[in-house]
Formats: C-alpha cells, sequence, structure tokens
C-alpha cells in the first residue's frame, strides 16, 4: 500500500476531516490524497497560497508575522495551519511553506527548505526540514515527509 493510500485509509477509519494550506507544496499534497478512490470523505477543503498577498487576503496571516519571522518561518506555517483550521473547522489542518528554489529567496532561505504547520485535534506541531534535489524533488520530498508524519501522529 502507497504511503497516501495509507493516509486515506487511516483518516477514513478514524473519520478524521482534512483541510490544507499549501504554499511550497502548490496543491500537490492534497492532489496526492485526492488519487485515492474515496478521499472525497476525508478532505474539506485545500487553500494554494503561494504568494505572501494570497497568505494574508485568503488565510488571514497577519503580515506583520510574515514580516517578523519571514514567509518561510515555523512561526508563518502554524498561523496558516492556525487558520485554515478555524476557516475549516476540520479535524486535521496542515499547512507547508518554502523555498524550493532553484535559486535563495529574498531573506536567504536556503534552497530546499520547507516549514510544515500540523494541528490535529487541537495537538500543534512545527518542523522545520531541508531536503535535497531539484525544485520538484524537494516538493515531492516535502509531501512525503508531511503524508509519513500524519501517518505517525494519527
Amino acid at each position: 500500500m502507497e504511503a497516501n493510500e495509507k493516509l486515506v485509509s487511516l483518516l477514513k477509519e478514524k473519520k478524521l476531516i482534512i483541510s490544507a494550506a499549501e504554499s511550497v507544496t502548490g496543491g500537490k499534497f492534497i492532489s496526492t490524497l485526492i488519487e485515492v478512490p474515496g478521499a472525497s470523505k476525508i478532505i474539506d477543503r485545500s487553500f494554494i497560497v503561494y504568494s505572501d498577498k494570497a497568505k494574508t487576503e485568503v488565510l488571514g496571516v497577519n503580515p506583520e508575522l510574515i514580516k517578523a519571522f519571514g514567509i518561510v518561518s515555523e512561526e508563518v506555517a502554524l498561523e496558516m495551519a492556525r487558520r485554515v483550521k478555524q476557516i475549516s473547522g476540520s479535524d486535521i489542518a496542515v499547512s507547508t511553506t518554502g523555498e524550493a528554489g532553484p535559486n535563495p529567496n529574498e531573506e536567504g532561505i536556503i534552497v530546499g527548505t520547507v516549514c510544515f504547520g500540523v494541528i490535529i485535534r487541537g495537538s500543534e506541531f512545527v518542523y522545520k526540514q531541508v531536503f535535497a534535489g531539484d525544485r520538484l524533488g524537494i516538493i515531492d520530498n516535502a509531501v512525503t515527509f508531511l503524508i509519513n508524519d500524519l501517518i505517525y501522529r494519527i
């Protein structure tokens, strides 16, 4: 069984609903879950909030938080997840923000840096990982990491 199938199966079994706010992964996380038949039973909504403007306008992330900590930060990732949780009411809310390259961003963030925000039934988790590879490899690795982390935590 593939990891995405395992996650969808676990979410269905535990009757949990998930929502996401994706920046660096550009919708690939939710798209990977949607590949699995029956995913409509566990996915509520997903936001692709690639720009700073989208993060503030769509999710309501405070621009001062972005200014203080940077767009690729654990603080912003957690706030994105909190906002998705608030908007959706889902059992699980996740977010991704990062730098997939090929060049470092204006803030000098190392290519491959991805921050994740995860909220599972009120418990909050946030982490920063640095993935090797080209742009698509970094995105794929971030999605795989998030799926496996959720499997572990659920």
